[in-house]
């Protein structure tokens, strides 16, 4: 798993960290947000019996609104307040002009994975397709429908646009049996194509099980629960189908990025 270089890799993640906290800064006067004691008294208000961990509170994008980090089940999210905390606002900002979806990016950025993350998710790869520089880690489970779905056009970027896809195995408890057959998978090598026919088999090596059970639980510790997930060189991570010019456009960037520094 040598094609990006450690120095490559860190260059991009200082990057997209540069470009996540221009995000939504901020004018030099800014607002006067509630405390953390404020925001906490009317989260137990309003989501009574939830498990909230309060964040950074800081000037929104829009004048007189602040947002609010929430963190839960190690991963964040973004809900907004007024200036006196009053109320509580849940949904997304867009930006009429670029129309893009500012809650969605920032949300983004705050879930990032660190360099170190990424180098971590090397040895957590199962197999990869393709040889190209420009790495898109999949977290796929071998009984999941969406994954499927997707594969046509991993193989199509793989192929013409010298993508690299590493496949990281994520069974769901959910799936009954799914653990066993991405073992099978995995001590098997039975790669793409086992993941595509639901291999499996009654090998269930001890190496196997290592590297998937060790896969399930980091990833489950950044706040990743389902498949399938797209994880970025920038450390970005998306779950849900993702529309291929989207999926283009997230890996342009990326490269861009990189040109520039």
């Amino acid at each position: 798993m040598n094609n990006l270089s450690n120095s490559y890799r860190i260059i991009l993640i200082f990057l997209g960290l540069f470009l996540c906290n221009l995000m939504g800064h901020p004018s030099a006067i800014e607002a006067n947000c509630p405390t953390t004691v404020t925001v906490k008294h009317i989260l137990k208000k309003v989501f009574p019996g939830e498990r909230m961990e309060i964040g950074k509170i800081e000037p929104a994008e829009i004048p007189g609104i602040c947002k609010v980090q929430i963190k839960e089940q190690n991963r964040y999210r973004l809900l907004y307040t007024d200036l006196k905390g009053e109320f509580i606002l849940a949904g997304n900002i867009f930006e009429a002009k670029s129309k893009k979806n500012l809650t969605r990016e920032a949300t983004l950025c705050l879930n990032k994975l660190t360099a170190g993350d990424l180098l971590h998710l090397e040895t957590l790869t199962g197999f990869s397709l393709g040889q190209g520089k420009e790495v898109v880690y999949f977290v796929a489970d071998p009984k999941c429908p969406y994954c499927k779905q997707v594969e046509p056009i991993l193989k199509k970027m793989a192929k013409k646009d010298g993508v690299q896809i590493r496949y990281l195995l994520f069974p769901l408890d959910s799936h009954k049996g799914a653990r066993e057959q991405a073992i099978s998978i995995l001590c098997d090598k039975k790669g793409l194509e086992g993941l595509g026919n639901e291999y499996k088999s009654n090998n269930q090596c001890s190496e196997g099980a290592k590297k998937v059970d060790e896969t399930v639980s980091f990833l489950q510790k950044k706040g990743i629960f389902g498949t399938p997930t797209f994880i970025f060189s920038d450390g970005i991570n998306i779950l849900g189908m993702i529309p291929e010019d989207e999926l283009r456009t997230r890996l342009r960037t990326s490269k861009a990025n990189v040109t520039k520094k």
